[in-house]
């Protein structure tokens, strides 16, 4: 039997703030019309996607450890993006250029569906690799190069999206 889904006015209301202030950050300017239009947006896309964020089943509870621990992956995946852009700027500099493209096949760890796709998102978001797929429990990845392939079994992103997991349990 399904439980049913209990959304919190609390939860709507942390949603709806952390958006607004994302759009502010994104935006820039602190107008009334600016505000409006992210307000709008906001609510846009907690009513699209509120299956993601308030189901009991795949989203996360809105603690504040979890939020920090979302923090920490956030901060993990700008160093791992530093690190990977002079990986690919030293492969596309190189008079040579050394690419060896391939395809790969690694585990999808995680086993909620939000956070498949946060750990598909942000191995596609490090430069020199793309999640291409998902099938059968393991992520299709394009990679570069050997190295940028070999990185990716059992990265720190990883680790950090399956902490995510084990908090909620």
């Amino acid at each position: 039997m399904e439980k049913k889904n209990k959304i919190s006015l609390k939860n709507y209301c942390f949603m709806y703030i952390l958006f607004i202030l994302f759009w502010i950050v994104i935006d820039g300017k602190l107008t009334v019309e600016s505000v409006l239009i992210g307000s709008i947006a906001a609510f846009a896309v907690m009513i699209l996607n509120k299956d993601l964020f308030f189901n009991e089943t795949e989203g996360g509870p809105l603690t504040f450890k979890y939020i920090l621990r979302y923090t920490v992956m956030i901060g993990v995946l700008l160093v791992e993006i530093v690190k990977a852009n002079i990986a690919v700027a030293k492969i596309v500099l190189s008079k040579d250029m050394p690419i060896e493209p391939m395809f790969i096949k690694i585990p999808a760890s995680p086993k909620k569906k939000l956070h498949k796709m946060i750990y598909g998102n942000l191995i596609t978001l490090t430069p020199g690799t793309l999640t291409v797929d998902e099938e059968q429990g393991e992520f299709v990845i394009h990679a570069i190069d050997r190295s940028a392939a070999e990185g990716l079994k059992g990265n720190t992103l990883e680790k950090h999206v399956l902490d995510l997991e084990r908090e909620e349990s």
